[in-house]
C-alpha cells in the first residue's frame, strides 16, 4: 500500500489541526484499511509532524492551551489565600493589643453564653458558633480575649473562635492555587 504525496499532505494537515479520528477515517475509507491499521498509519505520519506545527484551536474553556477554568481557580486560591492572611493577621493584632481574662458560660452550652469580668464590669458574651454535642458545658471556665477600647469585643481563646475560619479559608486557598499551578504547569510542558 503506498499513500500518494496529496493525500499523506491531507492526513498531516488533519493530525496538524488536531483532527486524528477524521485522518483515520480517511485512510480506513480511501485505503481500504481495518481500524487498526488506519490508526497505526496515521501515528507514523504524526511522529513526522515537529510539536511547533500543531494548531490547537481554543475551545469555550481554553485561552492559549490553557484552560480558562485554570485562572478561575487560581484567582479563588488567591482570594482565599488573601482572606486567610487577613483574618490571620487581624486575629494577631487583636490578641496583641487585647487583655486576657476568665469567660465562664452560663447558659446554653450548645451555643453558649459567656460572662466574664473587665475592669470590675461584668459583661455577656453571646457566642455565634453552634455546635451539637456542646462543646462546653455550664460553668466551664475558658480564657476570652477583650479589646480594651470596647470590653464588648471579645475573641474566646478556642481553636474554633481563632483557628478554624483561618484554616479552612487559608487551607481552601492553599489546595486551589496549588491545583492552579499544577495544570498551569503540566500544560506548558506539553
Amino acid at each position: 500500500m503506498e499513500v500518494a504525496e496529496v493525500q499523506k499532505q491531507y492526513i498531516r494537515e488533519l493530525l496538524i489541526k488536531g483532527r486524528k479520528i477524521e485522518a483515520i477515517k480517511y485512510l480506513r475509507t480511501n485505503f481500504d484499511l481495518t481500524l487498526k491499521d488506519a490508526k497505526r498509519l496515521a501515528e507514523l505520519i504524526d511522529e513526522d509532524i515537529a510539536e511547533g506545527e500543531y494548531i490547537r484551536k481554543p475551545g469555550p474553556f481554553r485561552s492559549g492551551g490553557v484552560s480558562a477554568l485554570t485562572y478561575v481557580f487560581g484567582l479563588i486560591g488567591a482570594i482565599m489565600l488573601g482572606i486567610g492572611v487577613y483574618l490571620y493577621l487581624s486575629h494577631r493584632n487583636f490578641v496583641k493589643e487585647a487583655e486576657q481574662t476568665v469567660a465562664v458560660v452560663i447558659h446554653n452550652p450548645s451555643q453558649p453564653v459567656f460572662e466574664y469580668k473587665f475592669e470590675g464590669q461584668t459583661y455577656t458574651y453571646y457566642s455565634n458558633i453552634e455546635s451539637q454535642p456542646p462543646s462546653y458545658s455550664v460553668g466551664e471556665e475558658v480564657w476570652v480575649y477583650v479589646n480594651p477600647d470596647d470590653p464588648h469585643d471579645v475573641l474566646i481563646n478556642t481553636f474554633m473562635d481563632r483557628w478554624f475560619v483561618i484554616t479552612l479559608v487559608g487551607g481552601m486557598g492553599v489546595i486551589f492555587s496549588s491545583v492552579s499551578l499544577l495544570v498551569f504547569f503540566l500544560t506548558r510542558l506539553r
